[in-house]
């Protein structure tokens, strides 16, 4: 019993062994498989993050090259050169411009960098020109060029457009390339060029990937390798040859694929639509392939689904089976013996687990190996750059460049705040900033000041952009630029400016003024070789004059402070003018000036600025015409805008001179010994002509005269928008009456009409009119003896009168004497000219007819003394020095003027304009000083003179002037 017992117990025993051992098998098993399971899983998760990581290196590290490559040769100082002077030409000539010297200069230069590109893959190397992405150059196909793009190339056109470099992949006639491009900029800012290096894609990929293949059966498999998808829309774009080389499926169309990936595009096994990573593991024949699939960015592409994808494949075969084999082993194992199983299964665990701590340490180790490569980079940067948080602006990190900035250790600088680097007075620009940030995830250029640790500010210029770290904290990557040099030139040329504006100005204006004075026999009549003498200093003086004139002009055009006082100009009146005050320094050196009829148009100009061009033009060809020749002077309409040209027969210029030839200070080397001048005389018409929103330029060719030209919108004229009155028409003949009626209502003027001289006094004695038409040849009574009736009665006498007639010549003859409120216009009429001197005549004022005082407030006693002698029997003139003897008389006195100077012993000029306004109330303001003026005082007085360019005489007229307006008004 006892045996059965011990036997049944060693059973129980065995059983509850077994049964244990098998359930520990079991679990151990199940544990095992579980586990060798989430490792296959990470496995070939890691293949994919590799994957991944492999095709965006390639991306990035192709657009690094590129950017490399095209950013070296924009520095190749002889190529921009050349460049610019192409670019110079074609912004003059248009598609005439001759660059066949300039291409073959270029072309070695180019063909150096193209041979150095060529073995990496590169496919194109080509020069642009602004606007319209000319083609100067292909490096590749020299005898190609001369293409406009701007319709076929977006991505050339935005470069230049913006001003700004682009790296992209682009889709062409002729294939996928990735291509860079740099524009070149002028002094303004703006492209006038562009160069582009271009990688063939495919070469992109067959270059940089590595290949590696393994036998299986009679074929030799590639086990890893990345290629090109595009979807069927973007071989559509390419050209016929190109289509014919890419392997066509239903969804997706590839150039040159592997057996592999033609089997997986037959069979669908691609999805037909990708807009982010994918990850995929496909069959071939007997062997599997885990497929990583990333969108590849395509410039100008806003579909929601990616139109080109790389594709990366390795072949994970080998897993699987040995995944597999280790499963058969294990099951194998569990028949013979448990704890084999049992050991074998912990044995691989252990075994799988170093592999994947090993293949994790090498991956760590590769990461570790590019952050060192960045920080090298970021430590050694000349530039100082600046880590900050975007939640409160603390200082995360910084380069030692920051340090050598600001005086503060990076230890020092993350315990400050932000404002204790950036004074509080930048609070609303810096908000302005923080929105650029968050709405475009950069900022900049932004100009600003840090505070150096030992007080000093600093003037910096910041670049930054806006990142997030992954853990959904936000920082700002900052660039800084040190510009304190460019700023202590900047005040040392204003310092510059203000000196020669206010030290030279005022005793060279007492000068010319006096020897003007002299010459014109104010002090008595002079002996033959003191005029001679004192006519000698008189020009140098004025030569003098001009040279500080052109320097502060042509400052002050570059600094965008030259007031530009714009009005509606007629173009033949405003060549016919020039054409007047040109002729005696024609006359004087044997030249005679020719004006060819010029088209009737109108333009929107500051005429006094336009004329100053014109006569620097004018001037050049007259000094470089033979004796007896003739300067012609010709205007041309051109669509939308009028030429107008200035055409000489003198040796004309070089080619390659012709570029400087608009630059400041510039002088052909030829001439500027016996020619003279400052050099500033064509700078400054250029940047007149730029602000009046025109072009210049010249035409020449060497030994054959040159032409100097500039083109400026032409201004349209519309009908007035104010109605200003009743017009009366005196006209006897119908039908031409209801033409003008009709002219006049376009133009928003009531208009009546009546056909002889008595019934328009009937009108007269009723009505109250703005304005006369009057027709000199009436039934009952001639225009003239109406028009002297009607200046005869004091009712009628400031009536402005139009005269329209055939027969004006004669009228001016009668009339000439009593030209108050009068204009003619001869038949036929247009509505534009009508308009033009209706308005004219309406702004006409009745003329001085009272004797007024004028204040004049002036420390320099020279000035005061001309001023006075030309102002007597004018005025009743009234001098004081300073801001405090001006305010005791504007107390005491009543003034009808105040002429201002504005540097005074005792303050500025400008802080007596209140005392003025309380003491004489709304009188006329005329500031006559050496110092300029300001955009936003300028508009607090009634006009501004310079003393070195207007003369007294001048002034004095122009005083009367404003008096007479201020007579009619009050």
């Amino acid at each position: 019993m006892k045996k059965i017992l011990k036997k049944l117990f060693i059973h129980k025993f065995f059983f509850l062994l077994a049964f244990v051992v098998v359930f520990i098998f079991v679990f151990t098993n199940i544990y095992t498989q579980t586990n060798r399971k989430q490792y296959s899983q990470a496995l070939i998760a890691d293949i994919y993050r590799v994957q991944q990581t492999k095709q965006q290196l390639l991306q990035q590290q192709a657009e690094r090259h590129l950017k490399l490559a095209v950013n070296l040769i924009a520095t190749d100082q002889q190529l921009s050169a050349l460049i610019y002077q192409a670019a110079t030409r074609y912004q003059q000539a248009g598609i005439n411009a001759d660059l066949v010297e300039l291409r073959e200069a270029i072309q070695p230069i180019l063909n150096a960098y193209w041979r150095q590109l060529e073995p990496f893959g590169a496919s194109q190397l080509h020069l642009h020109l602004a606007p319209d992405a000319f083609t100067l150059l292909r490096a590749h196909r020299p005898d190609r060029h001369s293409d406009i793009l701007k319709d076929i190339r977006p991505m050339i056109v935005t470069s230049l457009t913006q001003a700004q470099p682009i790296t992209a992949t682009e889709l062409g006639r002729h294939g996928l390339g990735l291509r860079s491009v740099v524009p070149l900029l002028d002094h303004a800012g703006n492209a006038i060029a562009a160069i582009e290096v271009g990688f063939n894609l495919q070469n992109v990929f067959t270059q940089n990937t590595g290949h590696a293949s393994v036998k299986f059966g009679a074929d030799q498999v590639v086990a890893e390798h990345i290629e090109l998808l595009v979807m069927p829309k973007v071989t559509a774009v390419l050209h016929q040859d190109t289509q014919a080389s890419w392997y066509v499926s239903q969804y997706w169309h590839a150039p040159k694929p592997s057996e592999m990936l033609i089997f997986w595009l037959e069979n669908d096994l691609i999805p037909a639509e990708i807009s982010e990573a994918t990850q995929l593991i496909l069959p071939y024949e007997d062997r599997m392939f885990a497929l990583s699939l990333l969108p590849w960015p395509l410039w100008g592409s806003n579909e929601p689904n990616a139109l080109l994808v790389s594709l990366s494949w390795q072949d994970i075969s080998q897993q699987i089976s040995a995944q597999h084999q280790v499963d058969r082993t294990i099951e194998l194992t569990w028949l013979i013996t448990l704890i084999a199983v049992v050991l074998i299964s912990l044995s691989l665990m252990a075994y799988f687990r170093r592999q994947a701590k090993q293949e994790m340490n090498e991956q760590q180790l590769l990461v570790k190996k590019s952050e060192q490569k960045l920080s090298a980079l970021y430590q050694l940067s000349p530039l100082p750059i600046l880590l900050n948080r975007f939640s409160d602006g603390a200082f995360v990190e910084a380069n030692p460049a920051m340090e050598t900035l600001i005086g503060y250790t990076p230890e020092e600088l993350s315990r400050l705040s932000y404002w204790d680097l950036t004074p509080e007075c930048y609070a609303q620009a810096e908000q302005l900033q923080l929105k650029s940030l968050t709405d475009t995830g950069r900022y900049g250029p932004y100009f600003k000041q840090y505070k150096h640790k030992n007080g000093e500010l600093i003037d910096i210029e910041l670049n930054g952009v806006l990142f997030n770290d992954g853990t959904g904290e936000s920082y700002i990557w900052t660039i800084i630029k040190d510009i304190r040099d460019i700023k202590r030139v900047e005040r040392l040329k204003d310092d510059f400016v203000s000196t020669v504006s206010h030290e030279l100005r005022t005793p060279l204006t007492s000068i010319a003024g006096s020897l003007g004075l002299v010459l014109g026999g104010a002090g008595g009549e002079l002996s033959p070789k003191a005029e001679k003498l004192l006519s000698i200093a008189h020009k140098n003086s004025q030569r003098l004059n001009l040279l500080i004139n052109d320097l502060l002009d042509i400052d002050k055009l570059m600094a965008g402070k030259m007031r530009f006082s714009q009005e509606l100009v007629s173009l033949p009146k405003l060549l016919e003018d020039t054409l007047e005050q040109n002729q005696p320094y024609a006359r004087q050196h044997q030249v005679t000036l020719n004006l060819i009829a010029s088209p009737r148009l109108y333009l929107w100009i500051d005429s006094a600025r336009i004329q100053q061009v014109l006569a620097n033009f004018i001037s050049n060809a007259i000094k470089f015409s033979p004796i007896n020749d003739v300067v012609v002077i010709s205007a041309e309409q051109i669509d939308d805008r009028v030429r107008i040209a200035i055409k000489d027969n003198g040796p004309g210029i070089k080619l390659l001179d012709q570029h400087r030839l608009f630059k400041r200070f510039s002088q052909l080397e030829q001439y500027e010994q016996s020619k003279g001048g400052t050099g500033l005389g064509l700078a400054i018409s250029r940047e007149i002509i730029i602000h009046s929103g025109g072009d210049v330029g010249v035409n020449s060719v060497c030994g054959e005269g040159a032409t100097f030209w500039f083109e400026l919108p032409i201004h349209q004229l519309r009908a007035n928008s104010l109605t200003t009155g009743t017009i009366l028409v005196v006209e006897d003949d119908k039908d031409t009456a209801e033409l003008l009626c009709d002219l006049l209502k376009a133009q928003q003027y009531a208009a009546e009409w009546v056909a002889d001289g008595k019934s328009a006094w009937q009108k007269l004695q009723v009505q109250k009119f703005a304005a006369i038409t009057l027709d000199l040849k009436l039934k009952d009574e001639s225009g003239a003896d109406f028009f002297l009736k009607l200046r005869d009665n004091p009712a009628t006498a400031d009536i402005p009168v139009l005269i329209i007639s055939a027969f004006i010549e004669k009228g001016k003859l009668q009339l000439s004497a009593l030209a108050n409120a009068l204009d003619w216009i001869e038949k036929p009429v247009s509505a534009e000219l009508l308009g033009l001197k209706l308005s004219q005549l309406l702004n006409q004022l009745p003329r001085l007819d009272r004797y007024h005082k004028i204040l004049h407030i002036e420390d320099d006693n020279d000035i005061v003394t001309i001023m006075r002698m030309q102002l007597e029997g004018l005025c009743e003139y009234h001098a004081v020095a300073s801001l405090s003897e001006a305010r005791i008389a504007l107390s005491k006195d009543r003034f009808e003027l105040v002429l201002l100077d504005l540097g005074l012993p005792d303050g500025d000029g400008m802080s007596l304009l209140p005392s003025i306004v309380e003491c004489q109330g709304e009188i006329p303001v005329v500031i006559f000083s050496a110092q300029d003026v300001s955009l936003a005082d300028w508009a607090k007085v009634n006009a501004v003179f310079s003393k070195s360019r207007i003369n007294t005489d001048l002034l004095a007229r122009y005083l009367r002037k404003i008096l007479e307006n201020s007579t009619s008004k009050s």
